[in-house]
């Protein structure tokens, strides 16, 4: 699924859901079929992102030898690190930010993205229920 964020500072850009996901959960928005972002909330939304990505950095550093030997076994594998893919919104929140009109980024999706529903956007027939 697609996840749409739009600004009149940056203009439309595109993510993954899954994508998309921990970055909005880092801000403590929902991952609902749309949202918003108010200018007033952008520089702890921008702060939060930020922190996450430094949790995954720290996180990751640890086990490189491990790392290196995955990487030898599955050549495909994205290389695309979470703060290449963070760096379009925190852009988008940053031209946003600076703008002196009162402007939002609005994202929408073709349904709610959150973790508890699977690709189909079904909750998870799995889980206990």
């Amino acid at each position: 699924m697609l996840v749409t964020f739009t600004s009149s500072e940056s203009g439309t850009m595109l993510m993954f859901a899954e994508v998309a996901r921990p970055f909005l959960k880092a801000m403590g928005k929902d991952c609902s079929a749309r949202g918003v972002i108010t200018q007033a909330e952008m520089p702890a939304a921008i702060a939060a992102i930020e922190r996450y990505l430094k949790t995954l950095s720290t996180a990751k550093s640890a086990p490189k030898a491990k790392e290196k030997e995955e990487e030898e076994e599955d050549p495909a594998k994205p290389r695309v690190s979470a703060a290449q893919r963070a760096w379009p919104l925190l852009d988008m929140l940053a031209r946003s930010l600076k703008s002196k009109k009162e402007s939002h980024i609005l994202w929408e999706a073709s349904a709610d993205f959150s973790e508890d529903e699977d690709e189909d956007g079904d909750e998870d027939e799995h889980r206990a229920t």
